[in-house]
């Protein structure tokens, strides 16, 4: 076996069946935009109301624009799971081995570090639900970081579901105190918002007659701050890592990570503004070819109002939603979904693995001063009624 090692120490065995397709026909490991002089080919997604893949629709209904200037779409051809993307105008030089262009390549990558201990079975819970949903000839790997736990894809189920059991709750809980401080308030505290600040401090202090309250819970808050940004950082040395892995993978692949949360905000001031890196990501899913799912497990909301937990939360809606912000920008940058699970994961890994079965291939005419080797956006629009559409927000056109 090829084992790809990643900066993170994440290795990923590519299955010797995909490797000896590839070697047969390297052509089939196209980037995600494929360029010439003149055409951009970018991969996107079309889905009904219930993630049903929409047939169909022709050139003439989509729009696409770069850098916000419309560009002509010259044809779009739908493609299924069953045959890759890379295989559109190559009919003619297809491998002959089925286990090439016949199912997905998934990988299903676990945040341990954003589960603690008590919440781990919703993580592996999850992660089965994928294992019993993925069609018997889809490829289907795992990686669960920070960690050792390594699968290839593979159409064995077998070694997946062994290395589930070890999947394990690794977030380290905020330092215990006297004070009800949530993630959302510590944010707000290390940015010194002064409004809010003021209201933090004054539910906090109100009944003490501690004159050094106030500075304690400035402190208290700056730690928590500080551990939700060991979090984060973690959080994006392990989607990188996967990424890593999965990109001398051929074709088209699809990430579906599950985590319980990446803290992130938007607050000026404040040390988990992501949004570098959220460009960043989508970059590099894109040159991948990867398309990035989130399952946003919400565990939040049952485990604040727990015995074990022993806090009051003032604000755990802004918990919540603090948790979920940082992954819903990186599903979007990667141009997949985002799915806050409550409580059944099922409509979603279902509706997550519908809408991977087919994309279409747009191509698309690009001008001489598109090709530049710099990051351009895009945005892609189609004239179908209830459609949701998916695509990677950002292109690098070469020169």
């Amino acid at each position: 076996m090829t084992k790809i090692v990643g900066a993170t120490a994440l290795g990923l065995a590519i299955l010797p069946a995909i490797v000896a397709a590839v070697r047969q026909n390297p052509s089939q490991q196209p980037p995600t935009f494929r360029t010439s002089t003149e055409i951009v080919l970018i991969d996107t997604q079309v889905v009904a109301k219930d993630g049903t893949p929409i047939q169909g629709l022709k050139a003439d209904q989509f729009e696409v624009f770069i850098d916000g200037r419309r560009r002509p779409v010259v044809s779009a051809e739908f493609s299924r799971a069953t045959e890759s993307s890379s295989d559109v105008g190559r009919r003619a030089i297809r491998p002959e081995s089925p286990q090439a262009r016949n199912g997905r390549i998934i990988v299903l990558a676990i945040d341990q570090a954003s589960f603690p201990s008590s919440a781990r079975a919703s993580a592996r819970e999850a992660a089965t639900r994928v294992v019993d949903r993925v069609a018997p000839e889809d490829y289907l790997g795992l990686i669960a970081f920070p960690g050792s736990i390594e699968i290839a894809p593979t159409r064995d189920r077998s070694p997946v579901r062994e290395a589930l059991e070890s999947v394990s709750g690794l977030r380290v809980e905020a330092l215990s105190s006297r004070f009800n401080l949530s993630a959302a308030d510590a944010v707000v505290l290390k940015s010194r918002e002064s409004v809010t600040t003021k209201e933090i401090i004054g539910r906090e202090c109100k009944d003490r007659l501690d004159p050094v309250c106030p500075q304690q819970v400035m402190q208290e808050g700056g730690a928590i701050a500080d551990i939700l940004e060991q979090q984060a950082i973690l959080a994006v040395a392990g989607i990188d890592g996967v990424l890593d892995a999965m990109t001398p993978l051929p074709g088209r692949k699809t990430l579906m990570l599950i985590s319980a949360g990446l803290p992130m905000s938007n607050r000026s001031g404040g040390r988990l503004a992501l949004d570098a890196e959220t460009t960043r990501i989508g970059r590099r899913a894109a040159a991948a070819n990867v398309n990035l799912y989130v399952l946003y497990m919400n565990i939040h909301f049952l485990r604040y109002f727990s015995p074990e937990y022993g806090k009051k939360n003032s604000s755990i809606f802004d918990d919540i939603s603090l948790f979920g912000y940082g992954l819903e920008k990186f599903a979007d940058s990667g141009g997949g979904g985002f799915f806050q699970v409550e409580v059944d994961s099922d409509p979603f890994v279902d509706r997550a693995l519908r809408e991977t079965s087919a994309a279409y291939v747009l191509a698309v005419r690009a001008e001489p001063e598109d090709h530049d080797g710099k990051d351009h956006f895009i945005r892609v629009a189609v004239k179908q009624k209830g459609a949701t559409i998916r695509y990677r927000r950002i292109v690098t056109i070469p020169r």
